[in-house]
């Protein structure tokens, strides 16, 4: 939802789609009103891929907010170009990681040679050992990091509770910072990609 919201302040044709059975991400857009991005919420849907695609058109950005239901994430990587996996600073967390970017891996081999994907270090203390070592300990079992992170900020769920996000209360704020530089690496890394796929053709 940071993200989303953070793409549509900057003026990008922002969409956001939530896939979830509880649609928080729809419900916490009616709170916020026009600081939302458009938002379309689908819970537990179950239709065809192609349908996720249809409704990129005419957007920047298109942010799907997916459930961990194994149907729900095929579809979704049937047609993402860039797909993000959150890790916060646990063993377990980690190994979830691994597996979803082993299901990428699939579905990139299988169904959609175009898709990218890196896992995102959430929720990080660096002041705690297991936080700071996190991306290290990521990429160490072969996993993509993104050169983003985003630290754990009880401003996040503050802002969120208000109806809005860290960004939009306070831009240069830390929580607000950590926003701004994951929309700034994924617009990177989707720009590298990109361009290498133009240069492939």
């Amino acid at each position: 939802m940071a993200l989303a919201v953070e793409a549509h302040a900057r003026g990008r044709r922002t969409l956001l789609v939530d896939l979830d059975p509880r649609a928080d991400a729809h419900a916490w857009s009616l709170s916020a009103g026009l600081a939302a991005p458009p938002t379309l919420s689908l819970p537990g849907y179950h239709g065809q891929a192609e349908r996720l695609r249809a409704l990129s058109f005419g957007h920047d950005l298109t942010v799907v907010d997916t459930p961990s239901d194994p149907e729900i994430l095929g579809a979704v990587l049937e047609v993402a170009e860039l797909v993000l996996l959150p890790c916060r600073p646990s063993p377990l967390d980690a190994w979830a990681a691994a597996d979803a970017c082993e299901a990428c891996l699939v579905a990139r081999t299988q169904t959609n040679p175009r898709l990218q994907f890196a896992v995102v270090p959430n929720a990080i203390d660096t002041r705690t050992t297991i936080g700071a070592a996190l991306p290290r300990d990521l990429r160490a079992m072969g996993l993509p990091v993104l050169d983003a992170r985003v630290g754990r900020r009880v401003a996040h769920a503050e802002a969120m509770a208000d109806g809005s996000t860290a960004s939009l209360d306070d831009p240069d704020s830390p929580a607000g910072q950590d926003i701004g530089e994951l929309l700034d690496a994924v617009e990177a890394l989707s720009a590298r990609c990109g361009a290498a796929r133009h240069l492939h053709h």
